[in-house]
């Protein structure tokens, strides 16, 4: 069938996608583009959601308007085995590592993950019936109008949570709040004759969590000796990390066969350890066999804006990283020492959304202050944000780093300061990350010239 769609004018990381698929978005949301014969209008948050021109007319020409969770909840109910991969930071990774091991091992999966492409494949495929790898967001439907969380229509046969953490202070009131959706959607799990729950045994606030629920319903995995699934030996180079997975308790023992072999992915850092072993978690209790696993995930190389490299030459290696949440910063901050330990660290970081920036403000301050080099570009706010005046700029975050002692934070309210600050402070050989949620990939070509 047809596909339609609306966008704003701007460039995106999915238009290699569109352009694949042949399909040009309109780009003005006006309600007379929409097709005369359309059978259904899908929506998420994002362009006010359900107040959209084209949804509420969709509504009022009798249209069936569905939103995009719902959508996806009834699409996974289509397959035998649906593995939904959640958690606040590192989903996208472990969804589209779980996703490109199953293609390897000849399955034909289905998946969605949250970025444009992943090794070579683009985010999404229908694949046969017998698999689907879904990244499953915890943001809410439509804020501030209904913060009901998208966990709430998925109904997947396996979860995988990587972490819990305070990321959405739009949507949810605090750290307790957030806990609480986690919650209930692993209660939507059965109990079975073998776990279908698969935490990190790594992250305090999960636990937390897991201990709410039945010991016999999940498998964790981790560098903890606590973990079923255990992690020893991490090791890298620059080109890929080795680490060997171990299972180490009676649990696992009853569950899964009896392992200690080395894996190597192409990521770095003990958080992307981490993810790959709930990963290879996820593909033991499915029946695969950790050889097959092993030869599956080796040439894994990331996905896009993860830890992506996009220029390499004697003056610097220049890479672009979706973090932007302080404990996503710090991650990737120790997985870029991890890689190059002798060489200085500059991150340019775009702060995401003015509610974000302001309740971790802190936070976000010692996580930049830990690079060696970190400058702030202007905030990008959400278009679900009205504020008559920034509440906060780049700037502020400058001042708030020299009270606090921190030298190496630099602020700047516009892109081309920020570019000339570069250009001045930089030195031959320098590692440098454009890192965000935003548009601040866009200033990639202009920093390969300074």
């Amino acid at each position: 069938k047809a596909v339609a769609g609306s966008d704003s004018v701007e460039t995106f990381i999915t238009d290699p996608v569109l352009t694949e698929i042949k399909l040009t978005p309109s780009t003005n949301f006006s309600p007379q583009d929409l097709p005369p014969i359309t059978e259904v209008v899908i929506y998420s948050a994002a362009h006010d959601g359900a107040e959209n021109p084209q949804v509420k007319d969709a509504k009022k020409r009798g249209l069936l308007v569905v939103h995009q969770a719902a959508i996806l909840g009834e699409l996974i109910q289509k397959y035998q085995q649906s593995v939904a991969v959640c958690g606040c930071h590192g989903k996208t990774t472990t969804a589209s590592l779980l996703a490109y091991a199953m293609i390897n091992l000849q399955v034909s999966p289905g998946y969605l993950v949250g970025t444009s492409q992943f090794s070579g494949f683009f985010g999404g495929e229908l694949g046969k019936k017998d698999y689907f790898v879904l990244e499953a967001d915890e943001y809410a439907l439509h804020p501030p109008g209904d913060r009901t969380s998208k966990l709430e229509h998925y109904q997947p046969t396996q979860i995988l949570c990587t972490n819990i953490d305070y990321d959405h202070p739009d949507v949810y009131a605090n750290l307790e709040e957030t806990k609480r959706a986690f919650l209930r959607f692993f209660q939507k799990i059965p109990l079975d004759r073998v776990p279908r729950l698969f935490l990190c045994q790594d992250d305090a606030n999960l636990q937390g969590v897991a201990q709410k629920l039945p010991v016999q319903s999940y498998l964790t995995f981790g560098l903890s000796d606590q973990s079923d699934l255990k992690i020893t030996d991490v090791k890298n180079d620059e080109h890929e990390t080795k680490f060997k997975l171990e299972t180490s308790s009676a649990k696992a023992l009853r569950f899964l066969p009896k392992i200690s072999r080395i894996f190597s992915i192409g990521l770095f850092g003990e958080k992307n350890v981490s993810n790959a072993a709930g990963a290879i978690l996820v593909l033991l209790s499915l029946g695969f066999a950790e050889y097959k696993i092993e030869k599956a995930i080796r040439l894994f190389s990331g996905a896009k804006r993860r830890f992506e490299k996009v220029e390499e030459s004697d003056s610097m290696t220049l890479f672009d990283d979706y973090a932007h949440h302080p404990h996503e910063i710090s991650a990737t901050i120790e997985a870029a020492r991890r890689r190059f330990p002798h060489r200085r660290l500059v991150i340019i970081f775009q702060p995401h959304t003015f509610s974000r920036t302001l309740s971790l403000k802190t936070e976000f301050l010692e996580a930049l202050s830990h690079a060696d080099l970190a400058l702030i570009a202007p905030i990008f706010p959400s278009a679900r944000e009205s504020y008559p005046q920034p509440p906060i700029t780049a700037g502020d975050l400058e001042e708030l780093a020299r009270k606090a002692g921190k030298t190496n934070v630099f602020g700047y309210d516009s892109n081309n300061k920020l570019v000339d600050a570069v250009s001045i402070m930089h030195r031959p050989g320098d590692v440098i990350f454009t890192m965000g949620a935003g548009d601040i990939y866009k200033l990639k070509d202009r920093l390969k010239a300074v």
